[in-house]
């Protein structure tokens, strides 16, 4: 029950934060970071301060919990007021707390892009294995920023600051045959339009995000090599001095588990979800 419960919690982080934790586009963004002159003191999309976002989270049509978000606190950088966004998720009789920096300049909301915590946890899940030792577990392409321009306005950009693609790469002994797993997470243009939409918290004028991602694993085990290929429609719905006001997407997620025998298992799973701005306290 436990596990299914942290299966559960680890789905809807994933669902709740895909906004978050990958980023979209081929578009560089060119802003000096460290140039205190450069920020701007506008809201963008940071929710506001001393307020908690209470959201719902249907998975494959079914409720799957509920999400809390709130600005937990502020750090002064080089000028720029950055905000650690917190996200507490509840499902399944189990909790997990998620935590990503935003901050906000020339007129364009940055959210950092963070290493998955499911890629933290299958290593954790590696190293359990009888006869499995990691030996390398490496991440590339990180610090990077979603970017959305703060303007409503049709034709609006999301973006991406820094590397354009986030790689993870765990090898691994098993039995005495070497193994490998390697993801790559390749990010997708997307634009916006403005629409006012309706959800149970109110009405909200946003920019209306849409975008793709695409991720390939390839995992090898002795002589074996298996290579699967992931991918996720989203959209997103932004309202400035607010955030996600609601977010869809629809996905393809491949798993590809090396197990101790030598074999690999791939597993494909079709998602869809919703999360929904219910409530603001």
């Amino acid at each position: 029950m436990y596990y299914r419960s942290v299966s559960n919690l680890l789905r809807l982080g994933v669902a709740f934060l895909l906004m978050i934790s990958i980023g979209t586009s081929c578009e560089q963004a060119t802003e000096d970071f460290d140039d205190p002159q450069n920020s701007d003191n506008t809201s963008g999309f940071i929710p506001g301060g001393n307020r908690k976002y209470i959201y719902s989270v249907e998975t494959d049509g079914s409720a799957g919990g509920t999400v809390t978000q709130y600005v937990s606190g502020t750090r002064d950088s080089s000028g720029i007021t950055v905000y650690n966004l917190q996200s507490v998720i509840q499902a399944g009789g189990a909790s997990m707390t998620l935590n990503n920096n935003l901050f906000v300049i020339g007129g364009k909301t940055y959210t950092e892009i963070k290493v998955p915590d499911a890629w933290y946890q299958h290593v954790a899940l590696l190293n359990q294995m009888p006869n499995v030792r990691v030996t390398k577990a490496i991440v590339s392409g990180y610090p990077a920023y979603m970017v959305m321009d703060n303007a409503l306005k049709d034709g609006s950009k999301i973006a991406i600051s820094g590397p354009l693609v986030q790689e993870q790469l765990i090898e691994y002994t098993s039995n005495g045959n070497q193994g490998s797993v390697k993801q790559e997470i390749v990010h997708i243009t997307g634009t916006g339009k403005v629409e006012t939409i309706k959800v149970p918290a109110g009405s909200f004028v946003c920019s209306r995000f849409s975008y793709e991602v695409a991720t390939t694993i390839t995992t090898r085990v002795g002589n074996i090599q298996e290579t699967a290929n992931g991918s996720e429609k989203i959209t997103v719905w932004m309202a400035p001095g607010i955030g996600m006001v609601k977010q869809q997407s629809e996905a393809t997620l491949v798993s590809v588990i090396p197990l101790p025998t030598g074999e690999i298992k791939k597993i494909v799973t079709n998602t869809a979800s919703t999360t929904t701005l219910q409530n603001i306290q």
